[in-house]
Order: C-alpha cells, then sequence, then structure tokens
C-alpha cells in the first residue's frame, strides 16, 4: 500500500468517525467515548506520517493551539490556599471551605478540575484532525472540497431527517432538535451555520472550477449540491442561519462579479463579448433561479426561520435576558477566568431567580463571552493574537486577490457573528472544519 494512499485512509476514518460522534458540545454526550479514543489512535499514523515541510505550512496556528493548551493545563495545577483565597469570585467556596474545616485545601484556578481535564482531553480531536490534514499533504483546494463535502452531506441528511419526523432514526444524539433539520449536528443552528459557510464554499469552488481544472462530474456536481445545501437552510428553524445564508449569497454574487472582472482586464471587452452568451448569462440565470427558489419558499410559507425572525419571541430571546449577568461574570473573573468547562457550574452562582428554569443553561450562547468568563486574560490574548493573524493574512490576500479575500471575510465574519449567539467551535465537528480552513488560508497567503 502506498504511503498517500495509507494517509488518506487515516484521513477518511477520522472523517467519518467525525460525522457519526462529533456534533455536540456537551461534555456528557455518550459519543465522544468513541470519538476521542480514536483520535488518540490515529494520531499515531498522523504524527508518523508528518515532515517538517508539513509542520512548516501552519506554523502560526500550531503555536497558538499549544498555548491555549498550556493554559488549559495551567488552570489545573492546585495553588496555594492563600493565594487561591484571593481570586476574586471565590468568597462564597471559601465561606463554604472555612465552615466544613475544608479551608487549607489546596485548589486550581478552575471551579471545576473534573471539567477541566475533560476541557484538557477534547483538545485531541481537533490537534488530530490539524495533524491528519497536514500528514495528508491535501492541497487547499482538496480540502475545501472535503469541507464543502461534509456540508453537503450535513443538509442532505438534514433533509431526509424532516422527512421522516422527529421520530426519524437519523438523528445521532439524545437531546437534540427533532423534527427539524440538524444533519450531523445536535443542534439546528450548528447545522444551519455549516449550511451558509458551505454556500460560500461551493460558490468559490465553482467560479474557479475551469481554472482549477475540475473533473467535469465534478464541476456539474455544484449547482445541485448548491441548490441542496440552500433548501436545508431554507427549511430550518434557524434564524441566524437564515441571516448567514443571506450574507453567504451576497458573498457569492460579490465574488462572482469580482472574477468577471478580472477576467474583463485579462482578455479584454472583445474576447469577453464573444464568450458564446451561455457562459456570459449562466452566472444571472443561476441568481434568478435562487431567488425564484427563496421567494416560492417563502410565500408558501415554508420558511420557519424567516417567520419566526419577527416574532415576539424573538425578541424576548433568553440571550439577551442573561446578558446583564455574564456581563458581570467578565468583570469578576476576567483576570484568569474560571476554568475551561466550567461555565454552566459557575452560571447558577449567578443566575437569577426570576430565569430559573426546568431546562437548564449549559452554555453561554455567547462563545466570545464565555471566552472571557472560562479564560479570563491568557485565553483573551490568544484569541486577540489568532485574529491579528487571521486579519493580516486577509488583508495580504486582498493585494492580490480580491474574490478570495472577499470569501475569507465572509467565512469568518459568518463563524465569529455565530459565537456572539451560540457556541459552533464547541463541537469537535466545527473544531476540525475550522482547523482546516485555517490551513487553506495560511497555504493563500504565503503563495
Amino acid at each position: 500500500m502506498s504511503l498517500k494512499v495509507s494517509q488518506l485512509i487515516v484521513l477518511g476514518v477520522f472523517g467519518f468517525g467525525l460525522i457519526l460522534a462529533g456534533g455536540s458540545s456537551r461534555f456528557d454526550a455518550s459519543q465522544i467515548a468513541v470519538l476521542r479514543p480514536l483520535a488518540a489512535v490515529l494520531l499515531i499514523p498522523a504524527i508518523w506520517f508528518l515532515g517538517r515541510d508539513d509542520l512548516r505550512r501552519a506554523p502560526v496556528v500550531l503555536v497558538l493551539l499549544g498555548l491555549w493548551l498550556v493554559w488549559m493545563v495551567v488552570q489545573l495545577i492546585p495553588l496555594p490556599t492563600d493565594i487561591w483565597h484571593q481570586l476574586p469570585g471565590r468568597e462564597a467556596i471559601r465561606d463554604l471551605d472555612v465552615m466544613a474545616g475544608l479551608d487549607e485545601v489546596s485548589r486550581p484556578i478552575s471551579f471545576t478540575p473534573f471539567r477541566g481535564w475533560n476541557s484538557v482531553f477534547s483538545m485531541i480531536v481537533p490537534l488530530c484532525a490539524l495533524l491528519i490534514a497536514l500528514a495528508s499533504k491535501l492541497s487547499s483546494r482538496q480540502l475545501l472540497l472535503l469541507v464543502a463535502a461534509f456540508g453537503v452531506l450535513d443538509a442532505a441528511l438534514g433533509l431526509l431527517q424532516v422527512l421522516g419526523g422527529a421520530h426519524s432514526p437519523l438523528y445521532f444524539y439524545a437531546i437534540t432538535n427533532r423534527g427539524f433539520p440538524v444533519g450531523i449536528f445536535a443542534n439546528e443552528n450548528h447545522s444551519a451555520l455549516l449550511s451558509a459557510m458551505t454556500l460560500v464554499i461551493i460558490a468559490r469552488l465553482g467560479l474557479s472550477a475551469a481554472t482549477a481544472m475540475d473533473a467535469r462530474w465534478v464541476r456539474l456536481a455544484y449547482v445541485p449540491a448548491f441548490i441542496l445545501v440552500l433548501l436545508a437552510v431554507l427549511i430550518s428553524g434557524s434564524r441566524a442561519g437564515l441571516v448567514f445564508a443571506l450574507i453567504a449569497l451576497g458573498a457569492g454574487g460579490t465574488m462572482a462579479w469580482l472574477e468577471r472582472l478580472g477576467q474583463a482586464r485579462q482578455s479584454g471587452r472583445q474576447a469577453l463579448a464573444s464568450d458564446g452568451g451561455v457562459n456570459r448569462w449562466l452566472p444571472a440565470f443561476a441568481l434568478a433561479v435562487m431567488f425564484g427558489l427563496i421567494m416560492a419558499f417563502l410565500v408558501l410559507e415554508r420558511t420557519p426561520a424567516f417567520e419566526d425572525l419577527f416574532a415576539r419571541s424573538s425578541f424576548e430571546d433568553l440571550r439577551w435576558s442573561i446578558w446583564p449577568f455574564l456581563k458581570g461574570m467578565m468583570q469578576t473573573h476576567w483576570l484568569l477566568g474560571t476554568g475551561f468547562g466550567s461555565f454552566d457550574r459557575v452560571y447558577q452562582i449567578y443566575e437569577p431567580t426570576d430565569l430559573l428554569m426546568r431546562a437548564y443553561l449549559n452554555q453561554a450562547h455567547n462563545d466570545w463571552a464565555q471566552v472571557v468568563i472560562e479564560g479570563g486574560l491568557p485565553a483573551v490574548m490568544i484569541a486577540f493574537a489568532a485574529i491579528i493573524w487571521l486579519a493580516g493574512s486577509i488583508r495580504s490576500i486582498w493585494s492580490r486577490k480580491k474574490a478570495a479575500a472577499i470569501f475569507w471575510f465572509a467565512i469568518l465574519a459568518i463563524l465569529g457573528a455565530a459565537s456572539l449567539v451560540d457556541y459552533p467551535l464547541r463541537t469537535p465537528i466545527f473544531q476540525s472544519l475550522a482547523l482546516w480552513l485555517v490551513i487553506v488560508l495560511a497555504d493563500e497567503k504565503n503563495g
């Protein structure tokens, strides 16, 4: 068996495991008992196949990921009692320790060490995804095709779930949004977000298909794949997903316009005018078909997300109700954080009685705020360094390929905005796909 085939088998096994078990952010999802050991085993061939040139492909990503992991471990190191008692937000626990005669017990920064270790071990999946992608030596375009394949599969499965009803056996998780297209995720918002990102990726792949010399069947698959993913977004109940899909359509249209301008400058007006007519009008025809499809779904009231967008419940969303308490948690724990994975436990200290309910808040539904709460200043600094690198990369690409820069801006804007109202990057699937996209970004910046 050749080296390349062996590497692709490792990637395929990892991808299959990710699809079946990587769609939930819950620390107690039973699927992680399979996914993490699988990732640990696959790390062995991934490291074996890695070369120095592979590591040079994305050094900044490796450094930032390593720093993030180091800080997660540091939060779990027991501190001297006197130092721990001086940390902000520990007063209630300190008083309970005194009452129970445990005031000399050493504790780490993390409020919930067990959850902290769980978060540390969860990093094995994105680390495996990064090293496998580097070791497989896939090109940037192949990685984009791989991410798009995840999105198309997610959309197709979501449509089948809706057809099968709330009791469809195609739902992978016990705690999920039954009756809605969640695809390979447990959360319909995460599925809709992936669909929106996939729309942008397919648009870019389709626009560059001719120059990339894609196989004919691949070129023919772009349009139906795009429509399939768009359908999944339209029938989704995710308001944010619908908004992100509209942004994706706008980004796709902008990329097409910029690509057309570039072709016009290279070939001249006369060559463009003699394009045969079909290729010239194909983007406009495709845009008209998509617009007609969207309007048909709106008129026939088959877009629950659009209807919910203007419903009264949209303004009574729990996310807005808890913001003052998230703000208070950030103000208290901004320096060192409460420990990764500790949010839901620490939130119970701040939770007001008028928001008590049978269901509990397992995440902040604002990942930017949750990073501050759980990770403190060190995590914020690492995240800020990542943002600076991403922004610098896009700026570098803009000077050479404006359509490509629009693509990356759309991808990062959608993912960043989604993290304001949700927590997609806490699922193993999104962690892995995001790292694969970052590798592509690094390639394009350096190329």
